[in-house]
């Protein structure tokens, strides 16, 4: 048999066009990717079976299983992650060669795989480490052997494509519509053609079986199951003729804005392979041979774009990842009829012309993907890149014996907890600076979003001396995106005197005075250093109240009264016994507040309205609040 060179040719293209990317976007993880590669990590610490993962909106678990291996051997780098994508895509490949070969010919299937190389939708999609890429690859499978299986009507067979089909369920929510349509074929053999009613019969009780975990989940765990659903599902009429339209005008104007899943706005079809995807269509409606798989192929598109018409933000490129592959077949036929155009009328076989068309389409799609793209202002930002850039570059240059800081973050952000374990073994911690600062004893590492938060530094200085490590500026803007700072500890910020402890579980500081006198409407700020004294088990608040005589406890009134959580992105039962948390409290003066003295009183109860905690230092108080200060109001 000689060999298919054409075909080898555009696995060898599929297998470029997705790995070449790897280098440039090993410091590229964005939030959905990681929380991926989180549950794969959790697979491996605590193996279990389940259907469903419901964290991050919920997710089948397909996707997450297929990742551990790539976890395990490559650890927690973006790299491991976007490599099995990438694989999974140039697997895809061949399936839509077998599926277009039962379709359309072995011909039309290769240039069908060609186009499917190059094509930018699928080739940008193949880099992002997410499950939508499972299911064009099992539904082609499945297709295909369905379509095999009509042909040979051999058990096996049916019993392969069934299990396939029943395996979407576990890919993708936008898998559930091929699935429909998987079973819209198999109960139409089943009624139309005698023969195949057992064949067909057997395949969609395989389907059943194979569905019956995550059937049984959804029943268990509705809400968990199917949130994501009712979160951007739209049944509205009015909503979906919109969708409709917006789609009509992705083929050749504007497609998807969102820079995670396209370049911005791209439309579907650049012009040659706009010229292809006419020639397949014209094709299928005059040629009698083709015009039965184009059928199919319209029912194949129809189903695959149904998830995006359903939902909010049309075109929306993701959940309608399934159009890809109907429109590189209907692509491949176009080109197959060129070809077989030029040779009946030439009389020569000539591959060129639709070679040419498809070159033109694969120099777009690299230049569009290589260097529109990853320079476009908006990748950097939805792809995480700055944080990813910062761990890379703490884990080559910074001090491994030193705290590291991350702000504006919390622990729980999908990108650092995946890649904290590359940080191993500093001591690692996540706050928002707008609402509190922390200090620990020693000196430390800390990572500040500029771009949200350009008071960062001259807060911190206040607690530290700081030093610049690096620092990356915005795409085509001299402002700086991040900064790494190094900072130690003003030595005279420990010294400073303890007001009270509380509970034998947090020690308090004033750490900046507070004003002697101020006017109705003004503001006090009240600047605490909180410290706990062992491990903490819950959270906890602080209040801050405005005293008169005679107190609340004697009778009296509060006057007015600041109450907030300690620094809520960084909560209490995370601290370590060597940081302090910095940390004010703002109280405001009402315009209606009576001339004359007052008390600034503070304390402490548990989050969000529990029991307050009494104060244990010093010695015995009759009341469970410290007064701060007396000022005067004018």
């Amino acid at each position: 048999m000689k060999p298919n060179w054409l075909l080898i040719l555009a696995l060898l293209a599929g297998a470029f066009f997705r790995w070449s990317a790897l280098g440039p976007m090993n410091d590229m993880l964005h939030h959905d990717e990681a929380y991926n590669g989180l549950d794969a990590l959790s697979l491996l610490h605590n193996p279990r079976l389940t259907p469903f993962f419901p964290g991050n909106f919920g997710r089948e678990a397909g996707w997450i299983y297929y990742l551990v291996p790539f976890v395990a051997v490559f650890g927690t780098q973006p790299f491991g992650l976007r490599l099995a994508a990438t694989i999974v895509g140039v697997l895809t490949l061949a399936a839509v060669y077998w599926l277009g070969a039962e379709l359309v010919g072995q011909r039309a299937a290769t240039w069908a795989t060609a186009t499917l190389a190059i094509f930018y939708w699928p080739m940008h999609l193949n880099h992002l480490a997410l499950r939508a890429n499972l299911f064009p690859l099992i539904g082609a499978l499945a297709f295909a052997f369905l379509l095999r299986a009509q042909q040979t009507n051999k058990p096996t067979q049916w019993t392969l494509g069934g299990v396939l089909v029943g395996f979407l369920m576990y890919t993708y929510y936008s898998a559930w519509f091929w699935i429909l349509y998987a079973l819209t074929l198999l109960v139409w053999w089943f009624i139309a053609n005698p023969q195949k009613r057992k064949g067909s019969l057997l395949a969609m009780c395989t389907t059943a079986v194979i569905c019956l975990p995550m059937l049984l989940y959804i029943y268990a765990h509705p809400k968990e199951a199917v949130n994501r659903i009712g979160m951007v599902g739209t049944f509205k009429l009015s909503e979906i003729k919109a969708n409709a339209a917006l789609w009509a005008k992705a083929w050749f104007q504007r497609g998807d804005p969102n820079a995670e899943f396209n370049l911005p706005g791209r439309p579907i079809l650049d012009p040659a392979l706009g010229f292809l995807t006419l020639a397949g269509l014209t094709a299928m409606l005059f040629s009698n041979k083709r015009r039965r798989p184009g059928l199919w192929i319209l029912g194949f598109a129809f189903f695959s774009v149904l998830p995006s018409l359903l939902s909010a933000q049309s075109p929306h490129f993701l959940r309608a990842i399934g159009l890809t592959l109907p429109i590189a077949l209907v692509a491949g036929v176009g080109a197959w009829a060129i070809e077989y155009s030029t040779r009946r009328w030439l009389k020569v076989r000539c591959v060129l012309l639709p070679l040419s068309f498809l070159a033109i389409t694969g120099a777009m799609s690299y230049r569009d993907f290589h260097t529109r793209w990853l320079q476009h202002p908006e990748t950097p930002i939805v792809m995480e890149q700055h944080i990813n850039q910062a761990i890379n570059f703490i884990k080559n240059h910074g001090p491994a014996d030193v705290p590291t800081y991350f702000s504006p973050f919390v622990l729980s952000h999908p990108v650092l907890a995946f890649r904290s374990s590359d940080l191993a073994p500093r001591q690692i911690g996540a706050f928002d600076s707008h609402y509190c600062m922390v200090i620990p004893d020693r000196s430390a590492i800390y990572f500040s979003l500029t771009m949200y938060e350009p008071d960062f530094e001259q807060k911190l200085s206040n607690w530290m001396s700081l030093a610049v490590l690096c620092q990356k500026p915005m795409p085509s803007e001299t402002r700086a995106m991040y900064t790494i700072f190094q900072g130690t500890t003003h030595p005279d910020f420990s010294e400073g005197q303890s007001i009270a402890i509380f509970g034998d579980a947090i020690q308090m500081r004033l750490l900046l005075p507070i004003s002697s006198t101020f006017h109705v409407g003004e503001v006090v700020t009240v600047s605490l250093g909180l410290r706990a004294l062992h491990t903490l088990d819950r959270d906890y608040s602080v209040f801050v109240h405005l005293y008169g005589e005679p107190t609340p406890y004697e009778g009296g009134v509060i006057w007015s009264q600041g109450d907030s959580q300690v620094c809520a992105t960084y909560p209490s039962r995370l601290w370590k016994t060597n940081e302090t948390i910095v940390q004010d409290f703002i109280m405001g003066l009402p315009v209606d507040l009576p001339p004359g003295t007052y008390t600034v009183a503070v304390g402490m109860y548990e989050s969000p309205a529990g029991a307050r905690l009494p104060i244990t230092w010093p010695g015995h108080r009759p009341h469970d609040f410290i007064a701060l200060q007396r000022i005067q109001v004018e």
